[in-house]
């Protein structure tokens, strides 16, 4: 491993005590970097104290072939804040390291099991037909979860809530149904099944979003994100894939929006930016204001039927619903949007909210987890 030092304006006993430390400190941090090329880390190593002052701030960058961990703390004493520094880029290199090697995925292996499966073997004939009901129930209501988990995902992602990448729909819808299943006989003798999945579709994002937070700190960096490329002409095979690769599932704020051709492209312009500035606005609300939103002004609900899903009072709902339609008629306003602008943009949105659907190879992977052992069983 490589290492520069760098010291201004250290009194005596820290020229002389700073070195001692570092090399302490080297020895300690170089198993927690074993598997790295030594040629290829390097770290800087910068304390500096103000003059005439007594505060001493040390910086560490440690520069990975995967990336940079960096770690800072200050203090009136050298030593100390040297070793509280090098602590902090140990856990950060621990984490780091963690992410390479994909260990929050095989640590948590019962939870990735449930999400991913997403059901066990089937158990004996009551338990088939018992998943046969289930999904019978609940099979005209699969676009509805995955178009709500869809939603709030990608509201989620670019409002920087979750990490980007983190979280799938795919598992979230799965994580839904799971749910939705093993609380099948604790459902309510009278209700709608879609606003009964729609609850849970919720319940399940909101849990799953805050172990992602939990997971990965906000200032972690991703160590997937690839480095930038200098610019180039782009070659033949390069306009082929422009012109025929579609990405799977990339969740972007313009695929909320829908597109109307009836109008000028001036217009058609002009509408799909303030739709794009409106649905920003709508990410950086709070989730709660954002899902009364979304049931009362996309899906229209009544106050009765929001207030049923979101297990909140009608007054509350519609306290909600009016603060957040002030938020963002406030914040368009921030972004240059006229006050009528913004309010065409909300009632557009309305009438153009359109259901995205479940994509065929997912509700059949689903239906063969829930029929394709039962069939066998009934054969």
């Amino acid at each position: 491993m490589k290492v520069t030092r760098a010291f201004r304006n250290l009194d005596r006993h820290g020229q002389q005590r700073a070195p001692e430390v570092i090399e302490e400190e080297l020895r300690q941090i170089a198993p927690h970097l074993e598997r790295f090329n030594k040629d290829l880390v390097r770290l800087d190593v910068s304390a500096s104290q103000t003059r005439g002052k007594t505060r001493i701030h040390v910086s560490l960058r440690l520069q990975l072939p995967s990336g940079v961990v960096a770690a800072q703390e200050d203090g009136f004493e050298i030593e100390p804040v040297l070793r509280e520094a090098f602590a902090a880029l140990r856990r950060r290199v621990d984490r780091h390291v963690a992410r390479l090697t994909h260990e929050p995925e095989w640590k948590r292996r019962d939870r990735r099991r449930r999400i991913g499966a997403p059901l066990p073997p089937v158990r004996d004939a009551v338990d088939a037909e018992r998943r046969a009901l289930f999904f019978h129930l609940i099979e005209d209501h699969l676009d509805t979860v995955y178009d709500t988990v869809r939603r709030e995902l990608t509201y989620l992602e670019a409002s920087g809530s979750v990490p980007e990448g983190y979280l799938s729909v795919r598992a979230l819808v799965d994580a839904t149904i799971l749910r939705a299943l093993d609380r099948f006989e604790q459902r309510p003798s009278e209700f709608s099944v879609g606003d009964w999945l729609t609850q849970l579709a919720f319940e399940t994002i909101e849990a799953e979003a805050q172990a992602a937070r939990r997971a990965v700190p906000d200032d972690a960096a991703s160590i997937h994100a690839e480095t930038e490329a200098p610019a180039q002409e782009p070659t033949g095979s390069d306009q082929d894939m422009f012109e025929f690769y579609q990405p799977d599932d990339v969740l972007l704020l313009e695929d909320l929006i829908a597109d109307d051709a009836e109008d000028t492209p001036e217009t058609e312009t002009a509408a799909r930016e303030t739709a794009l500035a409106l649905h920003r606005a709508v990410a950086g609300l709070p989730a709660l204001w954002r899902r009364v939103l979304l049931l009362v002004d996309l899906k229209d609900f009544s106050l009765e039927r929001a207030s049923s899903v979101l297990g909140l009072p009608e007054d509350e709902v519609t306290r909600i619903a009016q603060s957040a339609r002030s938020c963002l008629r406030e914040k368009l306003r921030e972004f240059g949007h006229t006050p009528d602008a913004a309010s065409k943009a909300i009632d557009r949105a309305r009438e153009q909210s359109s259901r995205i659907p479940q994509p065929l190879q997912d509700r059949s992977r689903v239906e063969q987890a829930f029929l394709g052992m039962s069939q066998g069983e009934m054969s």
